[in-house]
This record gives structure tokens, sequence and C-alpha cells, in this order.
């Protein structure tokens, strides 16, 4: 799967518990690990931390999070990991947040370790939860997170959200140039439908057709997937189970986190990427 795997840290406590994590991915999978430090060259304590993973380093003033996308390219790593630190709260909003910025970014799978405190104590991921609307580029967020599962043996549980639009935002959305109510009103199904409003014209027995499709997808991959149609916010469903099932990793696909599009109210990866009680795998889908 992942071939090489880039990680970004200032050396910092925090910082440690996405490395460790990056080490730990880069072992099981087989894949290279390099460490990437934005600043000056901190010498023998970066040195040390290199050889203890049998990692790379890199060292390279600058902007944290353009050195971090930069240096990934560069080097071509498939995987870049970072710390949660300034994702949540208020933080968040902070100007030049690093996972915020590189999350918005990336050309490459971005993972977003939970660093205040650690997932799980930091041990070996046991769960994950993958969200899909049946798009075809949520189903290649399937298809990468059930991969991924088989590599480190667990089986992945797909969930698809769906919600009605009520009165209310139909109304609203015929006001919109665009008008989606046009193409709601033309036929229920997903492919006439503006991608932003996909995920709510899925009823229970759509979201069950859709989860009958990742299911396959899954097995392709050699896991046997658990499957769930929850009525709610995708964002808010994922997060939900994630805190309440004690989940370790959630898995989605990139659509809407880069250019203007991110923006959106309800855009499901940027709202999860701020909100993930646990770990969050951003797969470059789009």
């Amino acid at each position: 799967m992942y071939k090489k795997i880039a990680a970004g840290t200032d050396l910092s406590q925090t910082a440690k518990v996405a490395t460790d994590r990056a080490a730990s991915l880069a072992s099981k999978l087989g894949a290279d690990l390099v460490l990437i430090h934005a600043g000056t060259d901190p010498g023998d304590a970066f040195e040390k931390l290199a050889e203890s993973y049998g990692a790379e380093r890199i060292v390279e003033a600058g902007n944290p999070a353009e050195v971090l996308l930069s240096e990934a390219g560069r080097v071509g790593a498939d995987l870049l990991v970072v710390g949660s630190v300034g994702m949540s709260g208020a933080r968040r909003f902070l100007l030049g947040s690093v996972p915020n910025k590189v999350s918005h970014h990336a050309s490459n799978d971005i993972l977003i370790v939970k660093t205040d405190p650690p997932r799980n104590g930091g041990k070996d991921y046991r769960s994950i939860l993958v969200g899909t609307d049946g798009s075809p580029t949520a189903m290649r967020a399937v298809d990468m997170a059930s991969t991924l599962a088989a590599k480190l043996g667990i089986a992945p549980t797909i969930v698809c959200a769906y919600q009605p639009p009520t009165e209310q935002e139909l109304k609203a959305m015929r006001s919109d140039p665009s008008d989606p109510v046009a193409q709601w009103s033309a036929g229920k199904t997903s492919k006439e439908t503006p991608d932003e409003f996909r995920w709510r014209i899925a009823d229970a027995s759509h979201a069950t057709d859709v989860l009958e499709r990742a299911s396959e997808h899954a097995s392709k991959h050699g896991v046997e997937a658990q499957v769930r149609a929850v009525e709610g916010h995708p964002a808010e469903v994922l997060i939900s189970i994630a805190e309440s099932e004690d989940m370790d990793l959630i898995a989605v696909g990139s659509i809407g986190m880069s250019g203007a599009k991110r923006f959106m109210l309800g855009n499901v990866p940027h709202r999860i990427s701020h909100h993930a009680p646990t770990d969050l795998l951003i797969l470059h889908t789009s």
C-alpha cells in the first residue's frame, strides 16, 4: 500500500506521539520512513530520533506546513503524518495551524494523529471507521481504507449516513441559481444531484444499497466489513460512533478539502478534521 511515509516533527512530546504512529505503520506496511523538521537543525536529538526509527531525516528552513508539503512531495511520500495539536477548540482558528493547513493543501493521503491525549494510549489500531455516500470518490476511499485494514489485520466498519432535506432547506435551495431542486425533482438518484447535496437524498433503502456495494468493495481487498446505515449528518454520525464505540481511526475521502469548497457549511472531511475524537485518515480521492 504505502511505500514511503513522511512525518513532521518539532521534537516535542506531542510530535513524538505522531512519529511513533508513523514508525509503527511503516514497520507494519514495509514502508520507508522520512522525518521532516522545519527550522534550524536540532542536531543530535533529531539524529538519535531518526536512528531509533531507522528513518531518513530532512531539515529545511521555512514555514512548517509549507516545508512538510514540499518535502513530502519531493521525496515521493504517499502518506504524510502530522499531530493534531491546534486542530480542536478555539486553537483551530489560529493562522498557520500546521495540521489544518496541511490537510487542505496536501496532494497525498494525510494521517492526523490525535496527540493530546493520544488515542488508545498509542497502541496498534484495533478498529477503523469508514464513511461513504456511494459516490465514486467515496468508494475509492472504501477501497483504500479496506486495503489498509487488510494490511493491519482488522475489519473495517463502513457507515452510510442519510438525512433527507427539510422543507425549509428545499425552499432555500430553490433560491440557488443552479437550482439543485430541479435536479432533485427530476429523479432521486445520486448521479442527478450536485456533489455537495448528494448524501442528503439517501433514505434508509438507498443507504442499504450503498452499503451492499461498499461491502463488495471491501471483500475484494480480503476483509469482511461491518456495515451500518445511520440517519443523521455524516460528520456528526461518524464522530458520534467513533466516540461512543471507542474507534481508533476514522477514514474519509478528501473531496471538498481543497479550494473554495472547503468553506461550505457541512463539508464532511473539513468538519471531522476539527472535531474527530480519534486519529483521522484523509484519503486523497479527487
